[in-house]
């Protein structure tokens, strides 16, 4: 029989008397780690929760009251109801804003898309300076969007314009056109500066996806004949699909709520014919003080840029499950 020696049975004995003490050490950890957690996550919340959750809630709030600049400052104000929405959604100008906005916005994004495409193609070559060149692009992100609309007002203007200058020196025009004075040529205006300014978001993140297109599917297609135009639209388009329609929902986003841009440009004249519903609600609630009318039409802006939200989500679904497949 083989005896068990003393050094063996006091080794268990110490072992069974550390298991114990190691379990708090252990929850003790647990409970560290925990607590790092929450502090890495609280200031995270706590911007969340004072510069969207609280001001949303706020607006909401006063979409249902009956606003004035005495009401205001005494924080109370009388219940309205639906009245500021029904009052609002009636008012002709409010729904020349809407529909203007929708229009302004499908506009942007096709004309975004279609120069910011092309340029990512450019890119995608080899030439001399094709990184300085890309640097360039990225002007129009770096400035504000008040600035922007500002440089772009002295640009069209009437008198002194560059625009109206080029254009008479290449006798394309015989006079200078009033560009921002015009309704119509106001709305144009406004619409290339946004142009302008959304051409290096499509650009950028369409450049980052042709890299991913794998050189031998375009390699393979070009030995089947298949000419550029195929190339392109066979190969190219079906892969980066999933950063298009991601492209498309963010620019979306961007642009239904311009406001820095007309503000600059055009302070949504002239005879409200650059009025979008941003622009709109501001001056409903800091011109003529009406603060329930121009929150309730804020309101209506966030429910239009939230619908775009579920469709991102999916589209980060559906793009994840055809990478994991």
């Amino acid at each position: 029989m083989t005896r068990i020696s003393a050094p063996t049975r006091g080794t268990g004995a110490a072992a069974r008397r550390k298991g114990p003490a190691a379990t708090p050490a252990r929850s003790r950890r647990y409970r560290l780690r925990r607590l790092a957690h929450w502090a890495f996550l609280l200031p995270a919340g706590a911007y969340v929760l004072f510069a969207f959750a609280i001001p949303v809630v706020y607006n909401l709030v006063l979409s249902f009251e009956q606003t004035s600049p005495a009401t205001i400052s005494h924080l109370t104000a009388p219940f309205a109801g639906w009245s500021n929405y029904t009052t609002t959604l009636k008012d002709p100008t409010a729904d020349s804003a809407i529909v203007r906005t929708f229009s302004f916005t499908v506009l942007s994004l096709l004309f975004q898309f279609l120069i910011g495409f092309g340029l990512a193609l450019l890119f995608n070559l080899r030439f001399p300076l094709r990184r300085f060149a890309r640097s360039l692009i990225l002007v129009p992100w770096l400035l504000p969007l008040l600035v922007t609309g500002v440089i772009f007002k002295f640009l069209f203007q009437l008198e002194a314009g560059a625009v109206n200058q080029v254009l008479v020196d290449l006798h394309l025009i015989h006079q200078p056109v009033g560009f921002v004075l015009s309704p119509g040529w106001a709305y144009v205006t406004v619409l290339i500066t946004n142009i302008w300014i959304g051409v290096p978001f499509f650009t950028v993140l369409l450049y980052s996806a042709l890299q991913d297109v794998p050189p031998e599917l375009t390699e393979a297609a070009r030995i089947d004949g298949a000419g550029p135009w195929q190339r392109l639209t066979r190969v190219t388009l079906p892969v980066i699909r999933p950063v298009i329609e991601v492209v498309f929902v963010l620019g979306f986003v961007f642009t239904v709520k311009v406001f820095d841009v007309v503000i600059g440009l055009t302070n949504g004249g002239p005879a409200n014919s650059t009025q979008l519903i941003a622009t709109w609600a501001y001056n409903l609630s800091f011109q003529n003080f009406n603060y329930g009318a121009g929150a309730a039409l804020s309101t209506v802006l966030l429910l239009i840029a939230l619908v775009a939200a579920p469709l991102y989500i999916w589209l980060n679904r559906e793009s994840l499950r055809g990478d994991a497949l």
